[in-house]
């Protein structure tokens, strides 16, 4: 305790911490503070809780929350697809979500695998993928890291990254194409 103290005060260097920037869980039945487009966005139950509920497979739907001033934060959230209407199918989070048709995401797709994209004016790149089984109805833990130009996903033990610098703050959010899912538990930290 006294060498850590005395090494920030000789180093000016200390431990970092990450601070909350939004955590939303649902429970209180509603989903203030999150802008919805596309599809049907409604706060259901589920059980014993409650989650957020995009139930259109026929259209790309995103929901955000955050400030545009956003930079470098993660994005947290479970994720439970529950339909997808084929490919390119996919339901995840989005990070740097300047507009409605300009973000980086992490999401499921039915053919298997986890994919680190980017959309810029609606049109999608994959910028990395990996093999990652997903079953519909099953719940899974998305992470979205943005730092710089440094972009980099998790899920189930499974990393996929890129470099990439066209997008460069916004809202963080949640994200469906053709595709029904469920969405709990998010959490973004700066």
């Amino acid at each position: 305790m006294i060498l850590t103290a005395l090494l920030v005060g000789f180093t000016g260097v200390g431990t970092a911490s990450a601070a909350t920037l939004r955590a939303d869980d649902f429970e209180d039945g509603n989903s203030a503070g999150w802008t919805t487009t596309g599809g049907t966005w409604i706060v259901n139950r589920d059980g014993s809780t409650r989650v957020l509920r995009q139930s259109s497979t026929a259209a790309n739907a995103l929901a955000r929350t955050g400030a545009i001033s956003w930079r470098n934060y993660t994005v947290t959230a479970s994720v439970r697809p529950e339909s997808f209407n084929g490919m390119p199918g996919f339901a995840g989070v989005v990070a740097r979500a300047n507009s409605t048709s300009n973000y980086y995401a992490l999401v499921l797709r039915p053919d298997d695998t986890v994919a680190l994209t980017r959309t810029v004016g609606g049109t999608t790149q994959t910028l990395d993928t990996a093999r990652f089984a997903v079953e519909q109805g099953t719940w899974y833990r998305l992470s979205l890291q943005v730092e710089g130009q440094r972009l980099t996903g998790t899920v189930g033990g499974v990393t996929v990254t890129a470099s990439d610098g066209f997008l460069h703050g916004g809202p963080a959010g949640l994200v469906t194409t053709w595709t029904t899912a469920s969405f709990d538990s998010v959490l973004i930290t700066d």
